[in-house]
């Protein structure tokens, strides 16, 4: 069975959430590469509720080791953050939907370029 992680994370400053969605989106493949859904929602002015769909926990407990990784690059912006995880017992999603988000795909693969090129150069 799929589960869901819902992270909840509020952070210090604006600058903060905004350095924070361009490192997870710079990172995002990197840190969390088995998770088949993310949705990230800015719940408030500095706070954000992720919610990440894996195939099963095992899946899951993978990305734990790179989870730390970005939060401890965040750890200094960072107010308070936690999770939840459990079983997935429901998903829908209409096929005719036009979902838009501030980030997309060619927003993510930019960022994560950029943080590339900065690492070799």
């Amino acid at each position: 069975m799929s589960i869901g992680r819902i992270t909840m994370i509020e952070f210090t400053s604006d600058e903060a959430l905004k350095g924070a969605q361009k490192l997870y989106l710079a990172t995002q493949k990197e840190y969390f590469p088995n998770a088949q859904v993310v949705i990230n929602v800015k719940t408030g002015p500095l706070s954000v509720m992720s919610l990440a769909i894996y195939e099963s926990y095992e899946e899951a407990e993978k990305n734990l080791v790179g989870r730390q990784k970005w939060q401890d690059a965040v750890a200094i912006t960072v107010k308070d953050t936690f999770y939840y995880e459990g079983d997935l017992n429901y998903f829908f999603q209409d096929p005719n939907a036009e979902i838009v988000a501030e980030y997309t795909e060619k927003d993510r693969q930019f960022f994560e370029a950029e943080r590339k090129a900065k690492k070799s150069g």
